[in-house]
C-alpha cells in the first residue's frame, strides 16, 4: 500500500488522547449541543408546537359568541327541539391572575415596606407579556332558550338540563320558551 503510512496516524492519536481526556466534559457538551442543533426539533418539537397552540388559545381568552354557537348547534341536535335561539348572560367575565414578585425590606425594627412587580416574559425582541398563573372562566348568570319544541315537557327538560350542565347553572336559571312561528 503505497502512500499510506500508519505511523503518522498513531502519533496523532497519541497526541490527541491526552487532550481529549483532559477536556472530556467540554467535548461532551459540544457534542450534545451539535446533536440538538442537527436534530432540528426531533426531541420534543411536536410537544413544543402543541404547547404553543395551547398558549395562543389561552391568550385569546373566552369567546362568548363561539360558545353560544357551539351550544346552539348542540341544542338544535336534540330530538324535537326544532329551530333554536339562545341568549346567555354572564355574571362575571373571564379573569386572569398574573404572577407577581414581592420584595420585603425592613428599614428599622418596626418599619417595613413591600414592593411588588409584575413578572413578565420577554420574547427576545422588546416584547414582554405578563406571566399568567391561571385563568378563571366566566360565571354565567342565566340563559334564555327559544325553540319550536318548547310545548313538549320532555324537550324543555332536555334543553334545561343541557344548558345547565354546560354553563354550570341551576335549572332555575334557565328559561325555555316557545319560539314564535315564522312569518
Amino acid at each position: 500500500m503505497k502512500g499510506f503510512d500508519i505511523i503518522p496516524l498513531r502519533t496523532a492519536y497519541e497526541r490527541l488522547m491526552p487532550l481529549a481526556r483532559k477536556y472530556r466534559a467540554v467535548l461532551v457538551v459540544l457534542l450534545a449541543g451539535m446533536l440538538l442543533l442537527v436534530s432540528g426539533g426531533w426531541f420534543g418539537g411536536a410537544d413544543t408546537a402543541a404547547r404553543q397552540t395551547a398558549n395562543e388559545t389561552a391568550e385569546q381568552g373566552f369567546d362568548l359568541a363561539a360558545f353560544e354557537r357551539t351550544l346552539h348547534d348542540k341544542l338544535a341536535a336534540i330530538e324535537g327541539v326544532g329551530r333554536v335561539d339562545l341568549m346567555l348572560s354572564l355574571k362575571e367575565s373571564e379573569e386572569a391572575v398574573y404572577a407577581v414578585n414581592v420584595r420585603r425590606t425592613q428599614n428599622s425594627e418596626t418599619a417595613q415596606s413591600y414592593e411588588s412587580n409584575l413578572t413578565v416574559l420577554s420574547d427576545g425582541s422588546y416584547g414582554e407579556t405578563p406571566v399568567t398563573v391561571k385563568r378563571m372562566l366566566p360565571t354565567f348568570r342565566g340563559a334564555v332558550v327559544l325553540c319550536d319544541g318548547a310545548d313538549d315537557a320532555a324537550v324543555r327538560l332536555a334543553v334545561t338540563q343541557a344548558v345547565g350542565t354546560v354553563c354550570g347553572i341551576g335549572s332555575d336559571k334557565v328559561t325555555v320558551l316557545k319560539m314564535a312561528p315564522e312569518t
